[in-house]
């Protein structure tokens, strides 16, 4: 069986998850990844419709500056007598914001998209089980699964108990920034009160008064690193701090990479309800601690983390996506 990745232009967290699962499926089949994008569309198409298997993955920003690839669309819907089997990986549906934004404007037409790309799909994943509630509406009982997003660098196959004193800060740089904006003087105070480490890790903060805070707050900043040099990093990491709607953090590759590593996440949220199976304070800790934890609770909420982790770590994605295409899996999730 041959298949088709289809990804949108450019670097970005799709993209790795692309790289990292045809990866690991090339010792079993055939797998591409293909860059779709609106210029090339008619010569990708053709060179996507060679495989038996288109495999989409969906995240409307990839595609169009505005979150509406109507083009992509276009070209699935006049291609797709010619697909033999088309699945769609939606890594992300529609944006929602207030009146005064364009996301509020454009998510009418952002949801028609993912409306006719379920339709139009054999099976398809996603990454919340909220949003496969909204796709269920139109896919029907097509064979589907719900995965969190797996870790790009890395996972440790076994949890390890004994934990450095340090909290590792990750991701792009307009994501840390945020982070450390949310975070705050607290987040300092309190991590000097617990005698951690903070370990930067990503490209440059190109803030002048941000980096200069980190410099004097005597973090150690790394910049970016290999995959494996994160993956080291974060396996003996007491903790992990982010910004993220709860809402929203299954999908999250941070937030996924320091679960895959045993670390406990500190994560940021307006809110926190229960949700893909996450609690507050049992599987990440909801805010920056009023307190000190002691080195044993914050390694229970790590084995918690990872533990949760391990049903949509690769391996399951892979296995979840053949069981999807070849023997005819319904509702996987």
């Amino acid at each position: 069986m041959t298949i088709a990745f289809i990804t949108p232009p450019g670097q970005g967290g799709v993209k790795d998850y692309t790289d990292k699962l045809v990866e690991y499926l090339a010792t079993e089949q055939t797998a591409t990844a293909i860059a779709w994008q609106q210029d090339s569309a008619n010569a990708v198409t053709k060179q996507a419709l060679c495989n038996e298997t288109l495999y989409l993955q969906y995240s409307g920003y990839g595609y169009a500056k505005r979150g509406t690839p109507l083009w992509l669309l276009q070209q699935l819907q006049s291609q797709r007598p010619q697909i033999k089997t088309l699945g769609v990986c939606f890594h992300e549906l529609y944006a929602l914001g207030p009146p005064w934004g364009s996301a509020f404007w454009l998510s009418p037409a952002q949801r028609h998209i993912a409306r006719r790309l379920a339709e139009l799909s054999d099976f398809w994943i996603t990454n919340r089980e909220e949003s496969a509630q909204w796709l269920r509406r139109f896919a029907g009982d097509k064979p589907h699964a719900v995965l969190p997003v797996f870790s790009n660098v890395g996972e440790m196959p076994v949890y390890f108990y004994q934990r450095l004193p340090k909290i590792v800060v990750f991701g792009g740089a307009a994501l840390r920034l945020k982070t450390y904006r949310a975070a705050g003087d607290k987040f300092f105070v309190w991590a000097k009160q617990q005698g951690l480490e903070i370990h930067d890790v990503g490209s440059t903060i190109s803030d002048p008064l941000w980096s200069k805070r980190l410099t004097a707050e005597g973090v150690l900043v790394h910049g970016r690193l290999p995959e494996t040099e994160i993956s080291r990093l974060l396996a003996d990491a007491m903790f992990g701090l982010v910004v993220y709607p709860v809402e929203y953090v299954a999908k999250s590759g941070v937030f996924a990479a320091y679960c895959a590593h045993g670390v406990c996440p500190v994560l940021i949220s307006r809110q926190y309800p229960s949700t893909d199976g996450l609690l507050q304070n049992r599987h990440y800790l909801a805010g920056i601690p009023e307190t000190v934890w002691t080195p044993s609770v914050a390694a229970d909420i790590g084995l918690t983390a990872w533990s949760w982790y391990q049903p949509h770590r690769l391996a399951s994605h892979a296995v979840t996506l053949n069981n999807l295409l070849g023997r005819g899996v319904n509702n996987v999730s």
